[in-house]
């Protein structure tokens, strides 16, 4: 399968052939938008770092990069239905995705993914670790998250089978989220329970036959 590598260096030098930029009318870097068109058969989103992805679901593959001063130390990069996004400035790199059909989201860092609109796919499996947050509307036959660390999901829409795997600091929105099926397991409530159910010494003596 064809790799298509895209590295943004500077805010000046676009020079990979499917990538367009454009820029403010008075020239100004702020309005910069860096466009990505060679892209194909994207399955899986891995973002990492300080980037914010907005996620919309269209005919026609693509992605966006709403690039002002964040060319240096990002990175773009799709291989075998993989799109890698990472940035490591102090302000977040802001890029737009557009997919047919995903399967797989991965988040880390401070890294931020959101639907714009609903979304409509097969089956969704979401990963975020460190503080990583996700706000996702979608409505999917399969769902399942897997949130550890200090990271956060918000979820709405609706899923036939919902199963979710929760960390103790980890945060888990569903007010606006609905499934015909659903098992939430939380390490917290495990940890909760194990903690009770633990026997005090009083309780241990009382037990002990010897004590009688």
């Amino acid at each position: 399968m064809k790799t298509f590598i895209t590295t943004l260096i500077t805010a000046s030098i676009f020079s990979v052939i499917g990538l367009n930029s454009t820029y403010a009318a008075n020239g100004s870097k702020e309005k910069a938008v860096t466009t990505l068109n060679d892209l194909k058969n994207i399955k899986k989103i891995v973002a990492n770092g300080n980037v914010e992805i907005l996620l919309l679901q269209a005919p026609t593959e693509s992605v966006k990069v709403y690039d002002s001063y964040y060319a240096k130390n990002a990175l773009i990069q799709q291989q075998n239905g993989e799109l890698r996004i990472s940035s490591f400035e102090k302000e977040p790199l802001t890029v737009a995705v557009y997919v047919k059909n995903i399967n797989t989201i991965e988040a880390s860092g401070n890294a931020i993914v959101k639907t714009v609109n609903k979304v409509s796919f097969l089956e969704l499996n979401i990963t975020l670790k460190d503080n990583a947050k996700a706000n996702i509307n979608a409505n999917t036959v399969s769902l399942y998250t897997n949130v550890t660390d200090k990271a956060s999901i918000s979820l709405s829409g609706a899923a036939e089978t919902y199963y979710a795997e929760l960390g103790m600091k980890a945060s888990l929105n569903l007010d606006k989220f609905k499934a015909e099926t659903s098992d939430v397991k939380s390490l917290a409530t495990v940890y909760a329970q194990h903690t009770v159910k633990r026997p005090t010494l009083n309780e241990m003596l009382i037990e002990d036959p010897f004590t009688k």
